[in-house]
């Protein structure tokens, strides 16, 4: 232990800690659903990309 810290405790809030793991995790969770609908909109255009190949058709003449 140093002077510094016998003169400047450190604070214990409770409050702080768990608004900031929640933010956290709030950010944690935002960034998978994120990476998990790119994932699925790359695999809808791949099946569609190659739907189109072993049909002959192309994507723009959908409707």
């Amino acid at each position: 232990m140093n002077i510094a810290s016998l003169m400047n405790p450190p604070r214990k809030n409770a409050q702080d800690k768990s608004t900031h793991l929640t933010t956290l995790v709030r950010v944690q969770a935002t960034v998978l659903a994120q990476g998990a609908l790119s994932v699925a909109k790359d695999q809808v255009k791949s099946f569609r990309h190659m739907l189109d190949v072993l049909t002959g058709t192309y994507a723009q003449a959908r409707p």
